[in-house]
């Protein structure tokens, strides 16, 4: 039996901002250039810029689910991603 637990890795937030699929409940969409409406389970780039998808996260907790479609992407947890990105911003807004 396995299980799912946050592991934590200092990570470089941009090519995760560059390369990450955002789950909805039926869809995804692009973290780089905010295409909506993208096929999670069998999109493997962006159909709008291309971008390869190396990592994944998901806006409802069916972590298990979206792993057996997409075991070939490194699942983010959301809420880490947006509090880094909305570090990053007020750090650039900052100038810091």
């Amino acid at each position: 039996m396995t299980n799912f637990i946050r592991i934590w890795k200092q990570v470089d937030i941009k090519d995760i901002e560059e390369h990450l699929l955002i789950v909805g409940s039926s869809t995804g969409n692009c973290s780089k250039c905010k295409k909506l409406g993208i096929n999670y389970s069998t999109d493997t780039h962006c159909p709008e810029c291309g971008t390869p998808f190396k990592y994944i996260a998901s806006r409802t907790k069916e972590i298990k689910k979206i792993k057996e479609k997409r075991p070939d992407l490194i699942f983010i947890e959301l809420e880490d991603y947006n509090k880094s990105i909305n570090l990053k911003k007020a750090q650039k807004f900052f100038n810091t």
